[in-house]
């Protein structure tokens, strides 16, 4: 579960965020929405715990992000939170299996083999894992993302506008293959958009401008 309650953040002495209170239930498929500029990536980073808040409590699984520190934040973004990027954030010169394999170089675990060679199957990627990401169409690497992000099972996956390259049935069919895969390990899903469009494929819509008391330039 996610709770959050008087969260505050600056950058440069200028208000971003003042969220009085957000709550997520543990499995939920939660749809966060805003215009340019409204705070939507900085509350990822905020909850993934790349950013600390300035005031007030964010609490995942009864761990408040607010009080640790930069080490404990860092151990607890490579056990629990599974990051897909909008850019993808995959290294172009290695391989697939090379890039699904990254976050194990950063956390003591072992790999769920089963598990790994049924995403690569489900997604279609199982033909190409010696294949550089760099020889890969968008679509097999936005997917490559997705069982890097998943594969050590976080409690939390975190994505900041995968799908903004897609035209939207190609954005409704990965939705559809993400959530089915996370329902699988009862994986909760913050996804950041501004596209309105794909609102209804979620559980929940939170809009940012809605919970959030600092207005972006966009709403002023």
């Amino acid at each position: 579960m996610i709770e959050i309650k008087n969260l505050k953040f600056s950058y440069s002495q200028k208000p971003i965020l003042d969220i009085p209170e957000i709550s997520i239930k543990s499995g939920e498929v939660v749809f966060l929405h805003g215009p340019s500029g409204s705070g939507k990536s900085t509350l990822l980073e905020l909850l993934a715990g790349i950013l600390k808040a300035d005031s007030g409590d964010l609490v995942i699984n009864q761990k408040n992000l607010s009080q640790m520190s930069l080490a404990a934040l860092d151990s607890f973004r490579a056990d629990s939170i599974g990051y897909i990027f909008q850019s993808f954030n995959l290294i172009p010169y290695l391989s697939v299996m090379e890039n699904i394999m990254l976050p194990f170089l950063f956390r003591k675990a072992d790999v769920d083999t089963e598990d790994l060679n049924d995403m690569l199957s489900h997604l279609g990627l199982a033909p190409y894992v010696d294949r550089p990401v760099s020889r890969l169409s968008v679509g097999q690497q936005q997917r490559v993302a997705v069982v890097r992000a998943l594969i050590k099972k976080p409690q939390i996956i975190l994505a900041d506008e995968p799908t903004s390259a897609l035209d939207y049935d190609r954005r409704e069919g990965f939705l559809k293959i993400l959530f089915s895969l996370c329902r699988k390990h009862g994986t909760t899903v913050v996804f950041v958009s501004h596209d309105l469009s794909i609102a209804k494929l979620f559980d929940r819509s939170i809009g940012l401008s809605e919970v959030n008391q600092v207005k972006s330039e966009a709403e002023v």
